[in-house]
Parts: C-alpha cells; sequence; structure tokens
C-alpha cells in the first residue's frame, strides 16, 4: 500500500497517521496492510487517540507474529515404520580441501589478492591446456611474436572489454607477461554474440591470427566440462533429495506445506509416497535456513522472530524431526548467520550447536562438494545467480530459468568469475573454481525450481520453502515453493513431489 493511501485511510476516521506509522504499514503485503490498518484504527479509536502511531503499529506486528511463531506445526512421526533406506549403508565423503570452513587464511592483504587471482589463473589454464586443438596454444608474450596472420590459440584473463567508436568489441586479455588486446569484428554477427557472453576477470582462451597490434579473435573456448553419460550407482543406494531456502523466521516461510514434508520422511502417505519415502538416504541442504536479520531494508515488519538465536532454535526442531537414518549434509545461504562473502564456511556452532550433535547431520561451507553414494555432488547455495543474470543478457531469463545460469557455471568451471559485484573473500585459494567435474550440480537462491542435464550433469535447483513475497512480486519473481525433486543415482532419474 501507498503511504499517501495510508494516511488518507486513517483521516477518513479523523485519525492521523506518523510517517514512520505508515512506512511500517506500507512495507507489508498489501492484504496484511489493510488489515492491520484496521486494526490500528480500531485500537487508536478504543484508546481516544487521535494520532495512530509508530509505536501501536510495531506492537500490532509483533503481535501477530508471535501469533504466528505459536501456530507453527510439527511433524508426528509414524510409529513401526520400518524403511529400507533405515537398514542401508552410509556413503558420504567430505572434499574438506575444497571447503573453506577449516581452511581460511584470507588478511585482506595485498599479497591475498594476488596469491587469488593467480591461482585462479593457473588451476583454469590447466583446464583450458587439456582442449583439443590445432593451434599452438601460447600465452600473452608468445602470442605478441606471432608474425602476421599466423593462427593460434591465446590463454588469458579477461582485464577489459568494450566497443570501438567504429563498432567492433576490443577484449584485453592478459597474463603475468603482459596484456594483448584482442578484436571481435563486427563484420561477423557470430563473433560479436561470442563476444556478448565474455565475462570480466574469466579465464578463457582465444583462437584467432594476429594482425598488426591486434588478435583477431575467431573463436572462444571456455574451460567446460567433458561430455559423458550420467553416472549411474549400483543397487542398494537409496535415494537423495534436495531442498534449499527454508527462510525459517520469515512469516513467509510455509510451515504447514514443511511439516507435511516431515511427516512424508517420516512415513505418512499413501503406499506410493511411503515407498518413496522409504528409500530416501540422504537429504542435502542448500543455504538460506532461516531468514537472518538485517538482510534487506525493512526486513523485520516481515520476521515471526527478529532473534537469529530463536531462528535457529525453530529451524533446529524442524531438522531434528528428520529421521535418524537420513544422512543430512547442511550448507549456509547469505540470509545465514556466517560472512555473506563466499566462500561462506560452515554454520558456526554458537547457533546450531545441537544440530551438530546428531550422527546424521553434517555441517558443510558454501560451496561443497561432497561425494554420496559414490556421485560427486556440488553444492552452491547460488548467490552469483545475480550477478551471472545482470551481467549477461542472454541469461536475462535466468530468474525463471535458473538451471542456464549453472550451466554457464560448468562451462567455465567457475562459480563466479566476476570481481567486486558480490562480495567475495581473496583466499590463497579460489574456491569458486570448479576443479572436478560433479555428477549433480545442486543450488538454490533465485526460489525457482530447474532442471537439466548439461554434458553428464545433473542440474538442480531445488526451489523454496518460503511464499511470494511482495518484493519478489514487484521484480517479476515467479518462486516454485515446496517443490520436492528426488534422485534416484541406480537410475540417474528424478521425481518431483509437491508438498503445496
Amino acid at each position: 500500500m501507498d503511504c499517501r493511501l495510508i494516511a488518507e485511510l486513517a483521516r477518513r476516521r479523523d485519525l492521523l497517521m506518523e510517517p514512520a506509522a505508515a512506512d511500517a504499514v506500507a512495507a507489508l503485503d498489501d492484504e496484511e496492510a489493510r488489515n492491520l490498518l484496521d486494526d490500528a484504527i480500531t485500537k487508536a479509536l478504543e484508546e481516544n487517540a487521535f494520532v495512530v502511531t509508530e509505536e501501536l503499529v510495531k506492537q500490532l506486528i509483533d503481535e501477530r507474529s508471535m501469533e504466528l511463531k505459536s501456530s507453527q506445526p510439527v511433524a508426528v512421526k509414524v510409529e513401526g515404520y520400518e524403511p529400507p533406506a533405515k537398514s542401508l549403508n552410509t556413503r558420504l565423503k567430505f572434499h574438506e580441501d575444497h571447503d573453506v570452513s577449516d581452511n581460511s587464511r584470507c588478511t585482506g592483504s595485498l599479497q591475498d589478492f594476488i596469491s587469488f587471482f593467480r591461482n585462479r589463473f593457473d588451476r583454469q589454464k590447466r583446464l583450458l591446456r587439456n582442449l583439443h586443438t590445432n593451434l599452438s596454444v601460447l600465452g600473452v608474450r608468445e602470442a605478441k611474436r606471432l608474425a602476421e596472420r599466423e593462427r593460434a590459440r591465446i590463454i588469458g584473463m579477461v582485464a577489459e572489454k568494450r566497443e570501438t567508436k567504429n563498432g567492433h568489441v576490443l577484449v584485453d586479455l592478459e597474463d603475468e607477461s603482459g596484456v594483448v588486446p584482442c578484436l571481435f569484428s563486427k563484420k561477423n554477427e557470430g563473433m560479436l554474440a561470442l563476444a556478448a557472453r565474455v565475462m570480466l576477470d574469466e579465464v578463457v582462451a582465444f583462437d584467432g591470427l594476429r594482425w598488426k597490434d591486434l588478435f583477431i579473435v575467431e573463436g572462444v573456448e571456455w574451460p567446460e566440462i567433458p561430455l559423458r553419460e550420467p553416472k549411474k550407482v549400483d543397487a542398494g543406494n537409496g535415494t537423495m533429495g534436495f531442498i534449499s531456502d527454508l527462510h525459517v523466521g520469515s512469516k513467509y516461510f510455509l510451515g504447514e506445506e514443511f511439516a507435511r514434508f516431515l511427516k512424508f520422511l517420516n512415513g505418512e502417505g499413501d503406499s506410493a509416497q511411503a515407498e518413496a519415502a522409504g528409500n530416501i538416504k540422504y537429504l542435502l541442504v542448500a543455504g538460506d535456513l532461516v531468514d537472518g536479520i538485517g538482510v534487506y531494508p525493512n526486513q523485520e515488519e516481515q520476521l515471526i522472530t527478529k532473534d537469529i538465536y530463536e531462528q535457529y532454535e525453530a529451524l533446529t526442531d524442524l531438522l531434528t524431526q528428520v529421521p535418524e537414518w537420513i544422512e543430512l549434509v547442511v550448507a549456509p545461504g547469505n540470509h545465514d548467520a556466517v560472512r555473506t562473502a563466499e566462500p561462506q564456511p560452515r554454520l558456526p556452532t554458537e547457533f546450531v550447536g545441537e544440530l551438530e550433535k546428531r550422527r546424521n547431520i553434517h555441517l558443510v561451507g558454501n560451496p561443497a562438494y561432497v561425494e554420496v553414494a559414490g556421485l560427486n555432488v556440488l553444492m552452491y547455495h547460488g548467490t552469483s545467480a545475480d550477478t551471472w543474470i545482470s551481467s549477461l543478457q542472454f541469461l536475462r531469463n535466468g530468474y525463471h530459468n535458473p538451471e542456464i545460469v549453472a550451466e554457464e557455471m560448468l562451462r567455465r568451471r567457475h562459480l563466479l568469475p566476476l570481481y567486486g559485484e558480490k562480495p567475495i573473500v581473496p583466499e590463497k585459494k579460489d574456491y569458486m573454481v570448479i576443479d572436478g567435474v560433479p555428477d549433480i550440480f545442486h543450488f538454490g537462491h533465485v526460489h525457482k525450481n530447474g532442471y537439466k542435464n548439461y554434458r553428464g550433469t545433473t542440474i538442480i535447483n531445488s526451489g523454496t520453502w518460503q511464499s511470494t513475497t511482495d518484493f519478489q512480486i514487484r521484480i517479476g519473481h515467479e518462486p516454485s515453493p515446496c517443490e520436492f525433486p528426488l534422485y534416484d543415482p541406480e537410475t540417474a532419474t528424478l521425481k518431483v513431489f509437491n508438498f503445496k
């Protein structure tokens, strides 16, 4: 609701409205704003007041939050439920060298930044050198020594990209030895389309030829994952489910639907549901477990509780209702109580001490690499999706089809090449490089389910358990809440259950 309309509705009842009170009401979604405004006006009239104050509005918001908090449903375990997954051996392996949790050494020095970019460049250069080509593969210094019109492949990091006054695109490619200007000619529409896909700070290979002081680009290669068939494992490993973006503590958290999900995991449902649930051995959670505090402006108006400890207590109550035979792998997101800059360490004991005591709950950083039942799984919350979508025009539908964003991450073997758009910690190792080839890439953040097989890697965005917010409506997001993807590693197939 507009603040002027709020003030006008109060005036019609012969009441004034404090500007701060109007702002607090306007921060709510329209239906809730109208209901709260009616309550505030009624309360003010009962008290013979002539002003609706900010204090009164916030008191009513807090009362509504307490009602919501006390009404959060819980699951009830089904007695005598003995699923097949309960007797299966656990097959989990954590690649701690790819998890920043116990490896953070950043001090913010200049040397940290140098080490960070050198590490990225060296690792991605090796990946690019492994790609097949009949051309000589050169660095910048060697490329400058090419004979006129001699062809080669050069590898470097994109330092700058700009359009020339004549309509060409010029990209400065650099390595430790120097910088070479690379021209994408406007005479070739295909090359201009490729130039539009090039991102700053990424490591790429350009095929082309030397012409005067320029390198004329005729092709672009990214590190790319190899093409292969989806990996399958032997029977008897169970299935694995994927969730993310619970946002516990938000008034938009879909508690009743999540309770239905927990009941499903505990064996409540028809025979087909009980059979599916009984084979679940692993549940991977990709961040934004709680809504957090102060993540965005006026967030406190949309919270059930403004206490971060209470949010994690509520989360603990929910996750500890997952049956003990299901192994949970839990990573943080940008709403969680860890540093917002990536890579993020695992959730601190201060907030999740009770979860750490559970033998079936495993806390990891973001990103994390986990071997699950013989499959290599890359877990990443997905915060960088915002940057990919805003930076590359051809990904403009990425919020509706998040799998196309993940495809680009895999093509470039990097979760976020562009430095400066999202906070990145310059560790001595770039944890955002995708060294290995994941069998499954699981992410969230955009609140929209998406699935794709890309060159043998199964991409899964597991959506959200939060209803649509006013902010999402304003920017055109269309979340798909409460859709639960379940993956069978024996057949390499997905089935999606809807708990909405």
